[in-house]
């Protein structure tokens, strides 16, 4: 099946006490790199969530996105920091003896002080419950990222065959201006040896092999080809393709885009030139078009 590499996915899942929302993107990357996001308390699960994101993303940059919302007040606790009070009665007792001052630190004025007591809140973040809804969390956005992609890829597939069977309907044009063109070329040929050559001597034999290396220099038909072999193969991935065809297509497209080069630097003929013209604008447009897939 083929994909696009770009997408957008959103999951969410949760219980009594915590919800989690999930949000997922791509686009386009020569390689696959999955970014995640999360709170900082959960950091120790990005391994987890890579792994499942990668077991379904094959090429591509993906960004991952985490949000943690508590949905009921989390069980706390006052712990007292007895360090901390201590050290404030010590100094106090000492200030008070060194200047001499009466009184005593009380109750509220202790739990007034800065850092003597400190409210805990008792998270589940990370633990068994609320790991496994943060993969179910993940694993619907992934869903509906994947089904995007997977409807953008098809809308590609069908743009690129309509594009390559342009180009191929321009080849079989090439071919056939070629073949009817080969004698005209040929006398182009012979007219230009003449006048180079005109009052030089030269050996019959030796004309007819330079002639023929000339004619040869000018022709199209292993270009033409290998050309077609190629917009074969590339039409045969996308009707049938087995796994990511980004690669494969880049590389194919690559080839053509030599060999409708070639074509347009050899050939004699204007009408075959303005053809590989067309044909270099459409293979252009498919590898603009080959580079979002995954």
């Amino acid at each position: 099946m083929i994909k696009s590499m770009t997408g957008f996915g959103r999951g969410e899942a949760a219980n009594s006490q915590v919800r989690f929302e999930v949000e997922v993107r791509g686009v386009n990357h020569r390689f696959l790199e999955v970014r995640i996001r999360l709170p900082q308390e959960m950091s120790d699960l990005e391994a987890e969530l890579r792994g499942q994101a990668t077991r379904v993303i094959r090429r591509g940059r993906v960004d991952v996105w985490v949000e943690r919302a508590q949905t009921t007040e989390p069980a706390a606790a006052v712990a007292i920091n007895r360090g901390v009070v201590a050290g404030y009665l010590e100094a106090a007792g000492r200030i008070g003896r060194e200047f001499s001052l009466p009184g005593s630190l009380g109750l509220e004025s202790v739990l007034a002080l800065p850092g003597a007591v400190r409210v805990e809140f008792h998270r589940d973040a990370g633990g068994a419950e609320e790991k496994a809804l943060l993969h179910e969390a993940l694993g619907q956005a992934l869903e509906v990222f994947d089904e995007a992609r997977t409807q953008e890829g098809d809308k590609l597939r069908q743009d690129l065959m309509v594009r390559l069977a342009e180009v191929m309907a321009e080849l079989d044009g090439i071919q056939e201006s070629a073949q009817r063109s080969l004698p005209e070329t040929l006398d182009k040929i012979r007219k230009r040896m003449d006048s180079l050559l005109e009052g030089v001597p030269l050996d019959p034999v030796r004309l007819a092999q330079e002639a023929a290396y000339l004619a040869g220099r000018s022709d199209i038909a292993e270009e033409v080809v290998r050309l077609s072999a190629h917009l074969r193969k590339a039409l045969d991935v996308l009707q049938a393709p087995d796994g990511p065809v980004g690669k494969s297509l880049d590389f194919l497209v690559q080839e053509l885009h030599r060999e409708v080069n070639t074509i347009a630097s050899k050939s004699e003929s204007l009408e075959v030139s303005q053809s590989a013209l067309r044909m270099k604008a459409e293979v252009e447009r498919v590898r603009e078009q080959v580079q979002n897939l995954e």
